[in-house]
């Protein structure tokens, strides 16, 4: 399976690697490594990775699990489909999207996968309703569960503290980058 995602794959044991060895002590020498940090001093100390960086910590095995399983089911479906290189683009556009709209709103103390798994959710989910030829799409009942799980995130009733705006502009970022596609796919065609 990894030959046919090798993307999917590597991006599943980064996060694995880095929660692990997080979990072992490491966490604050990874975090002062790969955090994001104010756009200001990225500016200064042109360390762009940090835009990125975020997507890779984890701070609980429910964090990590949930993201990770959402990650290998929807990106392994659409590397297979459109390819490394389409999934590479989506993962760099909805991290940074994501990441930079949580820095600017709530700060810079977040991590997780989970923007740019709301970024594949948005993708597939928009795919499979402009371009339902394709043969991608996910069930409605899913639809309505990830966008409950989005709405009780900002309802602040949950046990757990969520990067709510991340969760928001992956999800917008996806959708947009389906709609880009498809006119894409329209244009190719005529």
């Amino acid at each position: 399976m990894a030959k046919q995602t090798p993307f999917t794959s590597i991006i599943l044991l980064i996060c694995a690697l880095v929660y692990i060895f997080s979990y072992f002590g490491a966490f604050q020498p990874i975090a002062q490594a790969i955090s994001i940090r104010p756009i200001g001093v990225l500016t200064q100390t042109h360390e762009w990775w940090r835009l990125i960086g975020p997507v890779f910590l984890h701070f609980s095995m429910l964090h990590i699990v949930f993201n990770l399983l959402w990650w290998w089911v929807l990106g392994t479906q659409l590397e297979r489909m459109f390819g490394t290189t389409s999934l590479v683009i989506m993962f760099l556009i909805s991290g940074v999207a994501s990441n930079v709209a949580q820095l600017l709103i709530s700060g810079p103390n977040f991590g997780g996968l989970s923007g740019v798994v709301y970024a594949l959710f948005g993708f597939v989910w928009w795919i499979g309703w402009l371009r339902p030829q394709w043969g991608i799409g996910l069930p409605r009942n899913l639809v309505l569960f990830l966008l409950a799980w989005l709405a009780l995130g900002y309802a602040d009733v949950l046990w757990v503290n969520m990067a709510n705006e991340a969760h928001l502009f992956g999800l917008i970022s996806g959708c947009l980058m389906a709609l880009a596609s498809h006119q894409i796919a329209g244009i190719k065609k005529n």
